[in-house]
């Protein structure tokens, strides 16, 4: 391992005027990687001179970005059953937020998930499960104020789930994210429905499941309902479009949803990313 006057020195190289004696610092510090990034996260907040603090803000991207890849990377190395959603979601977080503390986040999610233990400890998961929705909804939509963006849909920060949480407002499935990791500490049946157009969720306790859509402060939805959203979309309606997703399937599809975004804004770095973590979480 680098020691960190090596890596001090190699920093300072990155500002020299021999572009070759820059190329082989550069090179360098991205072999060592991550171990690098505190002193180079330093650097670029220091009072020196322009072209080592350029130098370093990029290697530190670089390196930021190779090490994204290579936790997606082992993710999608996983089983289905194996890959934690809320770990990913978080993970994914970092393509905006590089260096993401996720802690404090997943404490927001655990008093949030608290306060609706609370209310629904005398109630049965399978015989109350009405009154439990109402309950989570109250929670989120009525006192958190959580809600769809309308107002700005295509911002990146609306898949981005600290950005959801200190915003209170989300897409679809960055919503019906954060009622997935609510109800899996709850231990209740929810899922996530994969639906073209909209990600909506399902309570799962047959005979009586029904799914609801946390975009719209967790609106009740028959399959009715489900079927006519897709024809306004203009969309055909398949049965296999309400079976539940995976973790995979859900990580996937938000990345999806930022392609598109960083599409529009033509954003090739961010694309060129997330198209690198695509090809390492699902190959297929």
């Amino acid at each position: 391992m680098a020691k960190t006057s090596e890596i001090q020195a190699l920093i300072t190289l990155l500002g020299d005027d021999d572009t070759q004696v820059s190329d082989i610092a550069r090179e360098r510090l991205k072999q060592i990687g991550p171990p690098a990034a505190g002193l180079l996260r330093e650097t670029v907040h220091m009072d020196v001179d322009g072209k080592t603090r350029i130098e370093a803000q990029q290697v530190l991207a670089q390196i930021q970005h190779e090490d994204l890849i290579g936790s997606f990377y082992l993710v999608g190395l996983l089983e289905d059953e194996h890959i934690d959603l809320e770990q990913a979601a978080f993970l994914l977080a970092r393509l905006g937020y590089p260096d993401l503390d996720m802690a404090p986040y997943q404490q927001e999610l655990q008093k949030l998930t608290d306060r609706v233990g609370r209310r629904i400890k005398d109630l049965h998961p399978h015989r109350d499960k009405t009154r439990i929705v109402r309950v989570i909804n109250q929670v989120l939509f009525e006192e958190e104020g959580f809600s769809g963006n309308v107002e700005d849909y295509y911002d990146p920060d609306n898949s981005f789930l600290n950005r959801v949480l200190e915003r209170r407002t989300g897409i679809p499935i960055t919503l019906s994210v954060i009622y997935l990791l609510i109800a899996r500490r709850l231990h209740l049946p929810i899922r996530g429905i994969n639906m073209p157009v909209h990600f909506i969720c399902q309570y799962h306790s047959p005979p009586d499941s029904f799914y609801f859509d946390p975009f719209n402060a967790g609106r009740t939805l028959t399959r009715y309902d489900c079927m006519a959203l897709l024809h306004r979309a203009k969309h055909p309606f398949h049965e296999n479009f309400l079976q539940p997703a995976r973790p995979r399937d859900i990580i996937a599809r938000m990345m999806r949803n930022l392609i598109f975004v960083y599409h529009h804004r033509d954003d090739h770095a961010k694309l060129e990313l997330l198209n690198r973590i695509c090809a390492v979480l699902d190959p297929s």
